[in-house]
């Protein structure tokens, strides 16, 4: 996909360049307004003679950035959010680089100069993101061709349309003949062939868009598009025949990455047990005084293959809690709560006892988390593919804990396993490593808030913003373009270039069954209005 999609890379190094001459020209700039001009080249001179100090201070800034999501193209789009996360960010970046100097006492970073630095930099790294912002919605957007199932097809051009970081604009060709597929491409100066929800290909279907393939113009699935533009993996786009076929998801059995994996897990959950101490300490604390014993909360949990173990966490709700049986706890304000496991949970806190499990080899530090037994039946039952999480090492933090917030209902446990499978398939020490630095930013900032979903379901109104309008704007135009395209007459014509309609799964149909059966019995799968799950159980 790289080949064919090389703009997310190109955004994420632009805007690392910027943040490092940034950060120079701010401290630069820092250093001009706090000295006069013989001290300041003294002074000047006296930083360029520390180069581990500088290595440290850029390093910590593009690290902490990586974390804070600021090379996220989705997240320039989003001015409030942004603000919040560069300010956090540089406040972040000032207190490392304090506590460096305390780790070598050579090194010296004057106040003044340090919060000037900070205030440079912070305001430096806004300005840039709106200045691309700006360009990005100038920009020509490339066209892609989508073709396939009628009713995929359009669902996909709406949810691209309202995605302004995308860079194809999308045109619904499902319902042109396989003749005029190529005169459209010409026609609309197409780079891309988009192939939308088609489980099944006619060998006719699948001949023309081999030849289009290899004449010049790529033909690619609508799960790698979002694959590549969000990260995951829908399952509405995944067969079985895909987990055997796509090499990717043979990392599942990478001995040497695993090895590699196991290695990370033992050291980097040693040294935060070690650093991590004094807090786990007071948050016990805080969990007798509030609650009394138990501290600790054991709780049976599926692991790799689906082996059981005891997973250890800090007690953040009361004892009787599940006196009524299992049940999911509600993301936010749990009435179960105890008085200090909000701010536990909210931290992730409650999470770091699962560091003796990561040692113990049960867990690693980042793979989807583990699932009660009780609710992986069900939710087996209910979404297709789930239990195919657990062909890795469940994680303390995952792929999907950073990009999706709790899930409450069987459908967003969906969109985390969309997750999952992403991971799974992409895994690598690139992800391993990102997984972990977003952790820190979830648990300090909060999950990013995803886009809304197309279809039925989307109840966003899309004129709600001016990205929104806009999106708008080009959905409208898009669909009179296509409309005219179909109208046009066509000549001995084969068959239309579309799908065969997908039949009904047994998997969706058994998902109606059992939302039924669980609404008429107010179990926990029942949609309702109230915040309903947290993946993590109650503790």
């Amino acid at each position: 996909m790289s080949a064919y999609l090389p703009h997310r890379a190109r955004i994420r190094s632009v805007l690392a360049s910027a943040d490092l001459v940034g950060l120079v020209t701010a401290a630069w700039c820092a250093y001009a307004l706090r000295f006069d001009a013989t001290a300041k080249t003294l002074k000047w001179q006296e930083l360029v003679a520390e180069p581990w100090f500088l290595s440290v201070a850029v390093i910590a800034g593009l690290t902490l950035a990586t974390a804070g999501e600021l090379y996220e193209p989705e997240l320039l789009y989003r001015r409030r959010e942004t603000i919040v996360r560069v300010t956090v960010t540089v406040l972040a970046w000032a207190v490392a680089v304090v506590l460096a100097t305390f780790v070598s006492p050579a090194w010296e970073a004057g106040r003044g100069v340090l919060a000037l630095t900070a205030g440079f930099w912070g305001a430096q790294m806004v300005l840039v993101r709106w200045a691309l912002t700006s360009w990005l919605r100038r920009r020509r957007r490339f066209v892609a061709l989508v073709v396939g199932d009628s009713e995929a097809a359009t669902r996909f051009c709406d949810e691209l349309d309202r995605r302004p970081s995308a860079p194809w604009r999308p045109i619904d060709a499902s319902a042109l003949a396989v003749g005029d597929v190529a005169d459209e491409i010409a026609r609309s100066d197409a780079s891309m062939v988009v192939l939308a929800g088609s489980d099944e290909l006619s060998l006719d279907f699948g001949h023309r868009l081999a030849e289009l393939h290899f004449s010049g113009v790529p033909v690619v699935a609508a799960s790698e598009i979002w694959a590549w533009l969000e990260e995951r993996l829908p399952l509405e786009a995944l067969t079985p025949g895909l987990f055997l076929h796509q090499p990717g998801f043979g990392a599942v059995h990478w001995t040497l990455f695993n090895r590699v994996t196991r290695i990370a897990d033992i050291v980097l959950a040693t040294l935060m047990l070690i650093v991590a101490a004094p807090v786990l300490l007071l948050a016990a604390l805080a969990v007798l005084i509030s609650d009394g014993r138990p501290v600790l909360y054991r709780q049976r949990r599926l692991g790799q293959y689906g082996r059981p173990f005891i997973m250890l966490k800090l007690r953040t709700m009361a004892r009787d809690a599940e006196l009524s049986g299992p049940t999911f706890a509600a993301a936010r304000r749990d009435p179960r709560t105890l008085a200090a496991g909000h701010l536990l949970r909210r931290l992730r806190i409650d999470e770091l006892p699962q560091l003796v499990n990561v040692l113990r080899g049960e867990m690693s530090l980042v793979g989807p988390r583990p699932e009660r037994p009780e609710f992986v039946g069900e939710l087996s039952r209910d979404v297709p593919f789930y239990a195919f999480r657990t062909a890795v090492p469940p994680g303390l933090t995952g792929w999907a804990q950073v990009n999706v917030p709790y899930a409450r209902d069987v459908e967003e446990h969906r969109r985390k396993l969309e997750y999952d499978l992403y991971f799974i398939r992409e895994r690598s020490v690139r992800l391993y490593l990102l997984t972990l630095l977003r952790t820190l930013n979830a648990a300090l900032v909060g999950v990013r808030e995803e886009p809304a979903r197309g279809g039925a379901g989307a109840s966003e109104d899309p004129t709600a913003n001016p990205s929104r309008r806009a999106a708008a704007r080009e959905s409208q135009n898009r669909r009179e373009r296509d409309g005219a395209a179909r109208a046009r007459p066509t000549t001995g014509s084969p068959p239309a270039l579309a799908a065969p309609a997908r039949k009904a799964s047994p998997g969706g149909e058994r998902t109606r069954r059992a939302r039924a059966e669980s609404a008429a019995s107010g179990g926990p799968l029942a949609p309702s209005p109230k915040p309903a799950s947290d993946p993590r159980g109650a503790s």
